[in-house]
């Protein structure tokens, strides 16, 4: 099959995309059906939250005034949402899949029948900024783990054997605005705070061949990074981890049901931003490992459920920090809680087990390491991508603190200044750079 007839077998798969699934929206209203009988179960209700460690709210006194001005209406509605039946599994599990699949806006895949943009050739471009690096000593040559099979469609997504993948496709004014972005808060934040970018590519293009991306009608990762290196600040540090992920494609850096990167690919990258940091990595046999096996994630939903990727379904292999695992997070809701930065997921369901790191997205998290008492501190600006590269960095500052942008709400200039923070990482996958999330990461730095 030549390159052309391939381009119209791929563009005729995504004319054929199934509706949504009517049964599934079947289930779920049930579902949500008998959440409300269970919610209205006083007996069940439980008056402590042994997670928080607090008492629960009580059910309001019924008086005229509060009949009045509504505000024995709003203690009743407080009280059911804080006593709900099985809360603590809640907020453990299933709010976590939510984040996990994207149910609070996260878009994970869009195979849709489109093009991508031509990545500029960065010589027709302002000239690149210089990136200082120290000479690589010479590596040994690994097993080559690139795919050669053509994948077919399933669902949203294309399997290659027991893999999936989404297209990638290259967005000229997502690109320019990430940069401007990028440039625009290291101006602000001036030369006290090191700015570092790391673009996280995607399995579509680490463990692919290239000329199957390009039949595919999807555009080169690589060459996309660098058109955007090339237009941030010199005084940015970036942190270009493609080439070192395409050297290890034959290890396990991507799951084969889901859109994320592993604990190990976030490793290789770690490695690559510890030496542009000038600081030196750990080794994988200084952690303690951890396993959960059983996940099937947003790729399998994606593809309804092929079966080629149920009967294969991943490990979340995970490394614990040495020096703690424990964490803070501030959910969406405005609660405060004690977690883990790798929390065992071996109950969670299928679904939700890339949750184990750093508690899955909430908008805003603090580690702090009892083992290092110097002061450092680095802020982190990231999606979902980022909850597995954030273990990486525990053993390397006093105070680690993570913002998804999707859904902080605060001003990240001030807290960074207030706290004398010293390094800004932006940690963004290949799919995150668009005009609209450039535009969420922006209003959280505003000037001041």
């Amino acid at each position: 099959m030549n390159s052309e007839h391939l381009k119209h077998y791929y563009k005729k798969c995504r004319q054929l995309k199934d509706k949504i699934n009517r049964t599934g929206i079947k289930v779920f209203a049930v579902l949500l059906g008998a959440g409300f009988a269970v919610g209205l179960c006083l007996p069940l209700r439980p008056e402590r939250s042994e997670l928080e460690k607090r008492d629960l709210e009580q059910f309001p006194g019924l008086t005229a005034s509060g009949l009045w001005d509504g505000t024995w209406f709003e203690g009743v509605s407080t009280w059911y949402s804080d006593t709900y039946p099985l809360r603590e599994a809640l907020i453990a599990g299933a709010s976590r899949v939510e984040n996990l699949y994207g149910l609070q806006g996260e878009q994970i895949v869009d195979n849709s029948d489109k093009t991508g943009d031509e990545v500029p050739d960065i010589s027709e471009e302002a000239d690149p900024a210089p990136v200082v690096t120290e000479t690589p000593a010479p590596t040994p040559e690994l097993e080559d783990g690139t795919i050669y099979e053509e994948p077919e469609m399933a669902g949203d997504v294309y399997i290659a054997g027991d893999t999936a993948f989404e297209i990638y496709y290259f967005n000229q004014g997502g690109a320019d605005s990430y940069a401007s972005m990028i440039n625009t808060v290291q101006a602000r934040l001036g030369g006290d705070t090191t700015v570092y970018d790391l673009l996280a590519p995607t399995s579509f293009g680490v463990c692919l061949d290239e000329s199957i991306q390009e039949n595919m009608g999807g555009s080169s990762q690589g060459d996309a990074f660098q058109y955007i290196y090339s237009r941030l600040d010199p005084e940015v540090k970036r942190v270009d981890v493609f080439d070192e992920l395409v050297r290890h494609n034959a290890e396990y850096l991507y799951y084969r049901t889901d859109h994320h990167w592993t604990a190990l690919g976030a490793y290789y990258a770690y490695r690559v931003f510890a030496e542009q940091k000038g600081i030196t990595p750990h080794e994988l046999s200084e952690f303690e490992k951890r396993d959960y096996e059983g996940f099937l994630g947003t790729f399998y939903a994606y593809s309804n459920q092929a079966a080629a990727l149920g009967n294969n379904p991943d490990t979340v292999e995970t490394y614990i920090p040495m020096g703690t695992n424990d964490a803070e997070i501030q959910t969406a809701e405005g609660e405060t809680m004690q977690w883990f930065v790798v929390s065992d997921v071996s109950d969670y369901s299928a679904g939700a087990k890339y949750s184990c790191f750093i508690g899955g997205d909430n908008p805003f998290t603090t580690i702090t390491n009892p083992q290092i008492q110097d002061g450092s501190s680095c802020v982190v600006v990231k999606e979902s991508y980022g909850n597995a590269f954030v273990p990486w960095l525990v053993d390397h500052y006093e105070h680690v603190y993570v913002v998804d942008y999707r859904y902080y709400t605060g001003n990240l200039t001030q807290f960074i200044r207030e706290n004398q923070v010293d390094d800004v990482i932006f940690v963004n996958n290949a799919e995150a750079i668009s005009e609209s999330r450039t535009a969420q990461m922006l209003a959280i730095f505003p000037e001041s």
